[in-house]
């Protein structure tokens, strides 16, 4: 049976190392940025983190953006509303309730 693959202990480099020391990874299947890695190895180790279970929300700094349009369209939604059907684009007669009140 295969172990846990959510691995928390050990780097993946050192993971890589036990295995080719193991004999479970040829030396010529070797990635190819464990020699790189090995020669320039990091300042500091990467370590796995538990993510907080509670986060603090920051509140959004950008504010809500208001066009002219918007308050037009608002303005018409209130006194027409949403039209009382819907399209009925297969009639060639068919009028809108924005057409109907421009005329």
């Amino acid at each position: 049976m295969a172990g846990s693959r959510l691995e928390k202990i050990g780097t993946v480099f050192t993971r890589v190392q036990n295995l080719l020391r193991a004999g479970v990874i040829k030396e010529s299947e070797k990635p190819i940025w464990f020699d790189v890695y090995a020669a320039f190895p990091p300042q500091r180790e990467p370590v796995y983190q538990k993510p907080r279970k509670y986060q603090v929300k920051i509140a959004d700094p950008i504010p809500e953006i208001f066009y002219r349009e918007d308050k037009i369209r608002a303005q018409f939604y209130a006194v027409y509303g949403n039209g009382p059907r819907a399209f009925e684009l297969n009639r060639p007669n068919f009028i809108s309730v924005c057409q109907s009140n421009l005329c």
